[in-house]
């Protein structure tokens, strides 16, 4: 029996010799399995404007503490008064803090809009941004009622209402680029963070206008799905009495500044070319017309900017 013992031991490391080299990485290799996420890369993001902009301008909030609230034992009703300044399209955001999974809000400004929404819970740490519910349009200066209805008590320490915020809005998306490579951003899409500056629905202006303000500006932020070289052209009309006003376009990190000349209306367009600019990401971009110096009762209205691909 011992011979034969011998031999199945001495065997058996032959047995094992080929699952064993299976099973054993060779050098410079792993046995760990891929990352599944090793393949993702960082989204590439188009560097921000050489010059400061106020993106908080035109912003306004309406603070708890100047509203009225009626608790209940089933929902809350906070109301204020809006004294509107400027007509437009404005962004309407809740400001709070809640410890609570969410809480149901209805928002009602004048008397056609209303927005409703959930509440999440909010972050302990740090300020919170608004939570925004939608947009809502005030077509003239003047007062408005604001009612803000919650679906529990909403001034206690687990729901507390701190107001709401208001920040300017596009009247409209941007055109995507089109299949010809032109990207073309029409007045009616640009935010304009402004106390007079807006834009200007009548059909004979369709175009941004009230450019009384040295603060006022306006941005729009869109889509590039073709990357290339691009000539910038701004179609802007002027009146008697504005020469000498300067303004810049700020594309990304490229600026282009300009003089304001008469053109002889502020609806008598006039094409301006700015000059060439290369923009190398796919995805959101962003332009933006700022005055440099205003001389005399407006800088000009803007009908739009347009994009023209260089071949």
């Amino acid at each position: 029996m011992k011979p034969a013992t011998s031999l199945r031991l001495a065997l058996l490391p032959l047995a094992l010799a080929p699952l064993l080299a299976q099973e054993t990485p060779e050098a410079g290799t792993t046995n760990v399995p891929p990352d599944p996420f090793g393949e993702l890369r960082e989204t590439e993001e188009t560097p921000d404007f050489a010059r400061k902009v106020d993106r908080n301008r035109g912003a306004f909030t309406l603070d708890a503490k100047d509203g009225t609230y009626v608790p209940g034992s089933h929902f809350a009703n906070w109301s204020w008064t809006l004294k509107a300044e400027r007509w437009g399209n404005f962004h309407a955001g809740l400001l709070y803090d809640s410890v609570r999974p969410k809480l149901g809000v209805q928002l009602k400004i004048g008397e056609e809009a209303v927005l409703k929404s959930y509440a999440p819970r909010t972050n302990p740490v740090g300020e919170n941004e608004p939570l925004v519910l939608g947009p809502v349009y005030l077509p003239k200066t003047g007062e408005y009622p604001v009612t803000l209805l919650t679906g529990d008590q909403s001034n206690v320490p687990a729901f507390q209402v701190k107001g709401i915020h208001f920040r300017p809005a596009p009247e409209s998306e941007p055109h995507g680029q089109s299949i010809d490579g032109t990207i073309e951003l029409l007045a009616k899409s640009a935010t304009t963070y402004a106390e007079a500056l807006r834009y200007e629905p009548k059909p004979e202006k369709d175009c941004l206008g009230f450019w009384k303000h040295p603060e006022d500006w306006a941005e729009w932020v869109f889509d590039v799905s073709a990357p290339g070289k691009f000539e910038v052209v701004l179609h802007y009309g002027s009146g008697a009495g504005n020469n000498g006003s300067r303004a810049a376009v700020l594309l990304n990190e490229h600026t282009f500044e300009f003089a304001v000349e008469d053109t002889g209306g502020f609806q008598n367009w006039r094409e301006v070319k700015l000059g060439t600019v290369e923009l190398k990401t796919k995805g959101e971009s962003k332009l933006a017309i700022v005055p440099l110096e205003l001389k005399g009762a407006a800088l000009m209205d803007v009908k739009k900017v347009v994009l023209n691909p260089v071949k």
